[in-house]
């Protein structure tokens, strides 16, 4: 059983709702942005929300983000989007500058300037973007800290969601599979969309597995072609052997 405290805390199935991407916020430099400013660019997008000066959970939870997109073999802004969103309206550009820059020196990769971004906002921003993605949190007057849960919402590039992923820690695999998906299919190779043919999503284990289904149509597939081939190879040979025609 949940302490009462945080049975209004955490994250809803929101899969498949488009978000308003008018909502203002602003960027590091302070300049005024929308999340449709970003999927202009026409590449999915990984989104967090947090606030930069949470004392546990968010270092935690963007730690583990940063850890998962330097293990991928795709590059933020090449690929995809990241944007971590404050939930603390106090919050600003002085705060969301320094802790970027300490981030990108930590992604250490270049050109990726315009593919990661953290953003503020006004509290009416805030309650707007949070009740549309029915992202429950609240603040802890005791402790002077806002209490909710860890986990990133990866949206379409017309900002639908797609996928939701809770916890601190994300497996890359799953991670570009969600990206595949929410492009639908315009990113990643040949072998990647394979890949991603053969798993299916599970949200009660919150990860792609094996999706048997797939694997029995591959199989019953490979099945036919050998059969098929078999039969035309004695095919051949048995028409080498008799041949028919007018003698």
């Amino acid at each position: 059983m949940l302490p009462s405290e945080l049975k209004q805390i955490g994250f809803s199935d929101v899969t498949g709702k488009a978000i308003d991407l008018e909502i203002p916020f602003q960027n590091e430099v302070g300049e005024t942005v929308s999340l449709g400013s970003f999927l202009k660019k026409g590449k999915p997008i990984l989104l967090s929300p947090v606030y930069f000066k949470c004392p546990t959970l968010c270092n935690y939870h963007m730690n583990g983000v940063f850890k998962t997109l330097k293990a991928l073999d795709w590059s933020a802004g090449k690929e995809y989007i990241y944007i971590a969103v404050s939930i603390d309206a106090r919050e600003n550009k002085d705060i969301s500058a320094p802790k970027k820059q300490a981030y990108m020196q930590d992604y250490g990769r270049k050109d990726s300037e315009n593919g990661i971004h953290l953003l503020t906002g006004a509290q009416s921003s805030i309650d707007s973007l949070a009740k549309q993605l029915d992202f429950r949190y609240r603040w802890d007057e005791p402790s002077q800290q806002f209490i909710h849960a860890s986990g990133v919402y990866v949206l379409t590039p017309q900002g639908k969601v797609s996928r939701i992923f809770q916890g601190i820690q994300f497996n890359e695999r799953d991670l570009k599979f969600a990206f595949m998906e929410a492009s639908e299919g315009k990113i990643g190779s040949f072998v990647d969309r394979f890949a991603l043919f053969c798993f299916q999503f599970d949200p009660r284990k919150n990860k792609y597995t094996i999706y048997a289904y797939r694997i029995m149509q591959m199989g019953g597939g490979i099945t036919l072609l050998l059969l098929a081939s078999f039969l035309f190879i004695n095919w051949r040979k048995f028409s080498k052997k008799y041949p028919q025609g007018v003698s």
